[in-house]
């Protein structure tokens, strides 16, 4: 069932739930070897119907930070923690500051600050700078405009630290059309190219090339896109773009995207159950997930499956011998994409002929990062 205090805002439960098993995994990680900041560039709260502001990404990050240290203060290592929220509008920001207030500890510093977090770059990265730090940085802007890559292009480019930034896809891929709108600083100069693509193809490209943009200007390793469905409707709503520069972060934000894949269905399942109920007056006595439909996240798995398979086969084609590593590098960052697929594409492709596996210590050994596995490409195949 969906959590009390989301109904009606499942998106933002999808959301907090994708980012607290994120932080989750990654602040017990690397809080192993480096001392911890979390900084939320627009903390709000908004819409929030708990005293304690466990619906808010503000509060849940608190949490999952202050558990995290005392599980390695248990181990004999306690990182320094701290955590920055960053609130423009001066109602919500009373609010925040009076959480931050209350939590502001020795062992997990917490400051609020009512700035407008494009204009305070120079604060935010000082504060990120630390030595033997590791920040964190959430981004999730009301509309588009302040995820443009200018106005956190200096949050992109801190030596150390991982960026998730919510993309509200759904806004962009409408206005891309409007002449009076202008996306470049959000999809590159050439923006206008995309009038040309329609539906899933669109969005799909929307998505890319934000990702891309954003790789290149961090000089990440690896970003990928977690799509977040609208609760109401078979359509998605928004994207959490996370960025970094080591493969394990891929697998761990991987694992979050599964999970959450698996979460949204329970979500959705339930929002229609309620829906159907409410619109016969009936109530039924089948769990939620019988009658559960949906297309949307299916079809961009389906279609991302082959553009991800046509892009490694490419990537062979031109290449000699190239390492597994690479071809999960890439595979991994389509949405709905996981190692399992990769692998079942490999295993076709050798059986018939088309790519030659090398490096393997004996023939049934299974494909993994850092083990010398090569692929070479050797003919053409049907692709599936």
């Amino acid at each position: 069932m969906t959590e009390s205090g989301y109904q009606d805002r499942e998106q933002s439960e999808l959301k907090h739930y994708a980012i607290k098993l994120y932080l989750e995994a990654a602040a017990r990680i690397l809080g192993s070897a480096w001392n911890l900041k979390y900084v939320d560039c627009c903390a709000g709260p908004w819409n929030s119907t708990k005293s304690d502001y466990s619906d808010t990404s503000f509060g849940i990050a608190f949490e999952v930070l202050r558990a995290a240290r005392e599980e390695l203060s248990s181990r004999s290592w306690a990182p320094q923690v701290a955590c920055l929220f960053i609130e423009k509008e001066m109602a919500p920001f009373s609010e925040l500051d009076a959480f931050a207030k209350a939590k502001n500890s020795p062992d997990l510093r917490v400051r609020a600050e009512n700035w407008d977090f494009a204009e305070r770059m120079d604060e935010i990265v000082r504060y990120c700078s630390s030595p033997r730090t590791f920040p964190f940085i959430l981004i999730d802007p009301w509309g588009w405009k302040l995820a443009g890559i200018s106005q956190i292009s200096p949050l992109l480019k801190l030596k150390r630290g991982e960026v998730v930034i919510n993309l509200m896809s759904s806004f962009i891929t409408r206005f891309v059309n409007d002449n009076a709108t202008d996306l470049s600083d959000l999809l590159g100069k050439d923006f206008p190219e995309l009038r040309r693509l329609s539906g899933s193809e669109r969005e799909f490209a929307v998505v890319r090339k934000y990702c891309d943009l954003i790789k290149r200007e961090g000089d990440f390793a690896y970003v990928c896109a977690l799509p977040v469905m609208k609760p109401d409707s078979d359509a998605f709503n928004f994207y959490l773009i996370y960025a970094t520069r080591h493969p394990k972060g891929v697998d761990v934000f991987k694992r979050v995207e599964k999970r959450t894949e698996e979460r949204t269905q329970v979500v959705r399942a339930d929002v229609q159950k309620r829906q159907r109920q409410e619109r016969t007056g009936n109530f039924e006595l089948f769990e939620p997930d019988v009658q559960y439909r949906e297309r949307k996240y299916q079809q961009l798995a389906t279609d991302n499956r082959g553009r991800a398979q046509r892009q490694i086969l490419d990537h062979l084609k031109m290449a000699g011998d190239v390492p597994y590593d690479d071809c999960w590098a890439e595979a991994l960052q389509y949405s709905a994409v996981y190692q399992s697929d990769l692998r079942s594409w490999i295993d076709a492709w050798e059986k018939e002929g088309t790519v030659l596996v090398k490096g393997r210590k004996f023939p049934t050994e299974l494909l993994k990062r850092d083990c010398g596995h090569l692929l070479a490409y050797r003919g053409e195949s049907v692709l599936t």
